[in-house]
């Protein structure tokens, strides 16, 4: 070895570099430097978290979902579920098409006994998804909401309007009629006019106009 000859960077000097290189914006250079680093200790969580997004801003999305899924095993199998849950909701929100990471999170909120959690992170999932070839997505996650919260109104709704838009109108029409009985005013109204939406007739626009808030 020669004298003089500079060491190589530790695995805490090439984080902190890619730290860097990521605060300026450098996604390329900071991606190298997290990768260098995870040679050094291939299961990092911390440094497959902080990779794991940048990856997805450069179109890389297998490998920015192994990372992500990486740190959260890892978490796991140290017992810290709640890290592990967090980083699952970052890969969701980075990935939103993906639904088997919303129900991923719903189930981890389901297993500590967070019932209304699950239910919250599976119409977050619903919201993200709003194109006309996501309804698929949509619909799956509306379902499993509802079949852990049967009581949900705008949710019901929702679904039975992407039941509609899907061609499925004979469901999104059995989704609404028992609700008839159960509501009354400004509710049966939405009701009514959801239904309108979904089997227009003179008939159901006859129904949606007698139910009004009063009235109903």
């Amino acid at each position: 070895m020669l004298f003089g000859k500079k060491a190589p960077p530790t695995r805490a000097e090439l984080i902190v570099e890619a730290d860097r290189a990521r605060s300026k914006g450098k996604l390329k250079k900071a991606i190298a430097g997290y990768r260098k680093a995870l040679e050094l200790e291939p299961k990092d969580p911390s440094v497959h978290v902080k990779l794991a997004p940048l990856l997805a801003r450069v179109d890389e999305g297998e490998a920015s979902l192994k990372s992500f899924r990486t740190a959260a095993q890892v978490h796991l199998d140290m017992g810290f579920a709640d890290k592990a849950l967090a980083v699952y909701t970052q890969a969701a929100e980075t990935f939103p098409a993906q639904v088997n990471l919303w129900q991923q999170v719903a189930q981890m909120n389901l297993a500590k006994g967070r019932r209304a959690d699950a239910v919250k992170m599976l119409l977050r999932g619903r919201f993200y998804l709003r194109a006309k070839n996501e309804r698929r997505e949509a619909i799956a996650l509306l379902k499993e909401a509802l079949a852990l919260e049967p009581t949900l109104f705008e949710p019901r709704l929702d679904l039975a309007l992407l039941l509609s838009r899907h061609g499925l109108p004979a469901e999104a029409m059995a989704l609404l009629e028992p609700m008839l009985k159960a509501l009354t005013g400004a509710q049966l109204r939405q009701v009514r006019w959801t239904m309108l939406r979904v089997s227009p007739s003179l008939g159901a626009l006859w129904r949606w106009m007698r139910a009004s808030p009063a009235g109903a």
